[in-house]
């Protein structure tokens, strides 16, 4: 085994060691956090997740410098990482031999409202898609259906998008 094969095997075994050291789901449950500071001339988007940091900015038609990502590629990028990650716990935990994941994920975004327009377009970014590749040569067309179900049923993000979630802005 190597590379990504190598990884889920390691995964496996974390999950269960995580599994059976906090048996109940409560003890599962973590407060996440990000912040975001924009303070200076260029307008970028300063994101603060724990010890990281990323840029985020529009591009010069929208008055940006392209130092970084749109907030909505960024949302896409999220989709795209936690698909991926679901795709390898899914595979981990069955045991499904895997070589490569790719997800890529693209939508329809459209900020005429920003500029005072009118638009049929949702407010938000819309027709949102994943397209998924998978390199499994020894997997069972089986297996890798079931993978595809677990990861479209259990993705936290993806299922977040489709559902919806009420935000709280709280002014400070």
């Amino acid at each position: 085994m190597t590379g990504l094969r190598d990884y889920l095997v390691h995964k496996a075994a974390a999950i269960r060691n995580l599994a059976a050291s906090k048996p109940d789901a409560a003890n599962w449950r973590e407060t996440v956090s990000a912040t975001c500071v924009a303070d200076d001339r260029t307008g970028v988007r300063k994101l603060r997740i724990r010890d990281w940091q990323f840029i985020g900015d529009s591009g010069p038609g929208f008055g940006g410098f392209s130092l970084g990502p749109s907030s909505p590629e960024i949302l896409c990028g999220v989709i795209s990482t936690c698909l991926t990650h679901t795709y390898e716990i899914g595979a981990a935990m069955a045991g499904i031999p895997l070589d490569r994941i790719e997800v890529r994920v693209a939508a329809e975004n459209n900020d005429a409202r920003c500029g005072g327009l009118g638009t049929e377009d949702p407010a938000t970014p819309f027709n949102i898609t994943a397209d998924v590749t998978l390199e499994a040569p020894e997997a069972s067309p089986e297996q890798v259906a079931e993978l595809h179900r677990y990861a479209s049923a259990n993705c936290p993000l993806t299922n977040l998008i489709r559902t919806g979630a009420p935000v709280t802005v709280r002014v400070a």
